[in-house]
């Protein structure tokens, strides 16, 4: 299982490598949300992101694999990667309740026993991917209580999480982001009404590239991060890594073989990017 040490262990090597690495803010419990910032600064950047649900943390180690992949070549873009949004939920999953400070009742009572290995949410029991201004509450499997998943918080972007990603977006203005979880090996592209022509076929190569399924429509999703850049103009994939059948808890070790299939992901983004936005070709539409 890929821990929240783990990250830190990873984030001060690359920071020793001379990688510029950081946080975007702080969780609930007042642990790092780190990044890594790899390639041009002064030009356009991509947001990828893991680690969002607890029981999902070897999308983090995929994020961090990544970065390792991409640090050492000349790439026409730059990347953000935000391996563990959800560093509580990872120390929930790692430690239990006891991990969970002044939360620890709560997310005992809420979960019903000790076993927090299916558990999604913060330590607050908010779910981060459905705690986005997008649509919010009206998804399919919202709940409006405190939950291992599903609940969607008192109102958007509620928790500390949650904003610090919509802040550090609008601050890096990305023109595109991928939102790791797991499991489905699928690509889902589609919010409302802010995609284009573009982006479809943008999310079709990215599913060819990975051997993965595009799904089109909402799918009654709602409050997801990749929902909200979609709303907020920015072109945004989910992808779900890995087989259905590996069930969960998805171990990075279960999963490595479709880690493996993602790692030159950020390479193939700069490619269709200057091919199918940047070309002009087909731009707008």
């Amino acid at each position: 299982m890929y821990t929240y040490d783990n990250l830190k262990d990873d984030i001060a090597y690359l920071t020793f490598g001379g990688v510029e690495t950081g946080s975007i803010g702080k969780s609930l419990l007042g642990n790092d949300i780190y990044y890594v910032h790899v390639g041009q600064k002064d030009a356009k950047q991509v947001i990828i992101t893991g680690g969002i649900h607890a029981r999902e943390n070897a999308t983090a180690a995929a994020v961090v694999l990544q970065a390792y992949a991409l640090k050492d070549e000349q790439t026409k873009l730059g990347f953000y990667f935000v391996p563990m949004v959800n560093p509580d939920g990872a120390l929930l999953i790692e430690k239990g309740a006891a991990a969970m400070g002044k939360y620890a009742e709560l997310v005992k009572r809420v979960n019903g026993g000790d076993d927090f290995s299916m558990w999604k949410a913060n330590a607050r029991a908010v779910d981060l991917n459905v705690n986005c201004d997008a649509k919010f509450g009206q998804g399919k499997g919202n709940v409006f209580f405190p939950s291992p998943h599903g609940y969607v918080g008192e109102y958007p972007f509620s928790e500390p999480e949650t904003a610090a990603l919509r802040d550090f977006t609008l601050d890096v203005r990305p023109i595109f982001t991928v939102s790791y979880h797991a499991l489905g090996r699928e690509v889902y592209w589609q919010f409302g009404d802010g995609n284009r022509k573009a982006d479809k076929i943008m999310a079709e190569r990215i599913a060819d590239f990975l051997g993965y399924k595009k799904v089109d429509g909402e799918l009654m999703s709602a409050g997801g991060y990749k929902d909200w850049c979609v709303l907020s103009g920015i072109p945004a994939v989910t992808i779900e890594i890995g087989d259905e059948k590996v069930g969960h808890p998805a171990t990075e070790e279960k999963l490595r073989q479709d880690i493996e299939r993602n790692l030159r992901l950020p390479a193939k983004i700069t490619e269709l990017w200057y091919e199918l936005y940047e070309s002009g070709n087909i731009r707008g539409v």
